[in-house]
């Protein structure tokens, strides 16, 4: 029992350490495009909102959301209330880490109701540490995060409601439910998946029918409402028929997408699943993820169904499609904690410290992606590089107009811009980023883009989109920098 107490000490602080290596991330400055875009649209504003505009109310938040983001808005909503306290990048960031704490969380608490061993329990909680893709999303100013967490919660939540169902269960679960809904459109396809789920367990209750149908109403209403809101305030908007988009990997466009290596390893992943389910009844240590395995299969092979239909698009190893890669990222966890469990029937410390050598020595493979990399190939970087009061006009083309104007409105630069901030800038504007009937493919869109030369008006050019489309034998990067271009005449190179 002493020999299990230090293990656990052990590893927690390991976890204390690790915790403290990536809290660093909350220091990065510069928000990309997305995630100022993510910021402005919180104020009420956009992408394409004029500087020092004056920040709106929720209303508006609603609004530009449904014209300027390809999201249901839950996430804007948070983080306008969220961003009142602060407008700091730290406080920013520390929204989608909360939401990334919980998914540690989550694999910790799931793993302990599944094997009942605190020690096996905190070990699969580093699994989300260690996976690059869901740590950088977990400081990302985006709802990336909290998908991936109403994910796991949706699991949590099946596992209680099949234990115990009862009205004010089912009713607050499905308000969970509702509120993890509206982080992303993808996040509607697990809940859809879990409700048809939770029907079943009403259906198979031992109750009469007046109280199994009082069951469906409370747990359904909550999700239709939020549904009905959902529908009306942001997809009618951005994509009502759900049309392909072109930009996103569709199967019904592009079949090979299947055969893809690693997209084939993940539907091998997902054929093993399907046949360790199937062998349920022949081995009953299988009957306790009963529930994590039929949503983690049906989950993936409606969203190949989707893509193959052109509704959704079919990327298990990117954004686009976190939550199919979370959903079997747990089932890896359970099953590798039932391979270890083993080890812990022993009290031979020699295995505790092997397990403890092999986690530190992961943990030292992953060190560059625990610790931030700041101020590498940024735009806040380049203004620390170069002095911009040299130059009379400043032209900033739509994908660094967010992000600069965050950097000197509300960020790092605020206490910089005077005598430069907005009089020497002109902004480009992107305008509507929602889909609509005739928008230009990501070809032509490049294709009606203006050259670098039609700007020699300008003597800086912010740009990491017009070299693209040529025309700019004016201009020169400046050195150490990654689109801070000047025009070749100028002695001000450095």
């Amino acid at each position: 029992m002493k020999k299990n107490k230090i293990f656990l000490l052990i590893i927690i602080g390991i976890y204390i350490l690790s915790l403290l290596a990536i809290s660093k991330n909350l220091n990065t400055p510069y928000l990309w495009f997305d995630e100022a875009g993510q910021f402005f649209i919180s104020k009420g504003l956009n992408h394409d909102s004029n500087p020092l505009e004056k920040e709106n109310g929720l209303s508006d938040v609603v609004k530009n959301n449904a014209f300027y983001n390809l999201d249901p808005g839950g996430f804007s909503i948070l983080l306008h209330f969220w961003s009142k306290i602060s407008d700091s990048h730290i406080w920013l960031r520390f929204l989608p880490f909360l939401f990334f704490i919980g998914i540690v969380l989550s694999f910790i608490y799931l793993s302990y109701s599944w094997l009942k061993n605190i020690n096996i329990a905190f070990l699969m909680g580093f699994i989300p540490i260690l996976i690059p893709m869901l740590l950088d999303m977990g400081f990302e100013v985006r709802a990336y995060s909290m998908e991936c967490f109403g994910t796991i919660i949706c699991v949590i939540g099946l596992e209680k409601l099949k234990k115990n169902i009862s009205y004010l269960h089912l009713f607050l679960w499905s308000c969970v439910f509702a509120f993890f809904m509206t982080s992303r459109y993808s996040e509607i396809i697990v809940v859809f998946i879990v409700s048809i789920y939770i029907l079943f367990v009403i259906y198979n209750s031992n109750k009469l029918f007046k109280q199994k149908l009082l069951f469906l109403i409370l747990y359904s209403f909550p999700l239709i409402v939020t549904l009905i809101y959902i529908y009306f305030s942001a997809l009618i908007y951005q994509n009502r028929d759900l049309k392909e988009l072109s930009y996103l990997p569709y199967i019904s466009r592009d079949i090979c997408i299947l055969i893809q290596p690693t997209n084939f390893l993940f539907l091998c992943v997902i054929g093993l699943l399907i046949i360790i389910y199937f062998l349920k009844n022949r081995y009953p240590i299988i009957k306790k993820y009963e529930i994590l395995l039929i949503v983690t299969i049906i989950v993936n092979i409606l969203f190949i169904l989707l893509s193959i239909l052109g509704k959704h698009p079919w990327a298990p190893y990117s954004n686009r499609c976190i939550s199919l890669f979370v959903l079997v990222l747990l089932c890896s966890s359970a099953f590798l904690g039932e391979l270890i469990k083993p080890l812990f029937t022993s009290t031979e410390i020699l295995k505790y410290y092997f397990i403890v050598s092999v986690l530190l020595f992961t943990l030292y493979l992953r060190k560059d992606s625990l610790f931030p990399k700041l101020h590498q190939n940024n735009t806040y970087s380049n203004f620390a590089i170069i002095d911009i009061s040299q130059f009379n006009r400043i032209y900033v083309d739509r994908w660094e107009s967010p992000c600069i104007r965050y950097l000197f409105e509300y960020g790092k630069l605020k206490t910089k811009k005077e005598g430069l901030y907005p009089d020497k800038f002109t902004f480009g504007k992107l305008f509507r980023h929602g889909f609509y009937d005739g928008k230009l493919s990501l070809e032509d869109f490049y294709k009606t883009q203006p050259k670098m030369n039609d700007y020699l008006d300008y003597d800086l050019l912010i740009t990491p989109e017009l070299f693209r489309v040529g025309n700019n034998d004016k201009w020169t990067l400046i050195n150490n920098t990654t689109n801070f271009f000047i025009l070749k005449d100028k002695s001000t190179n450095k």
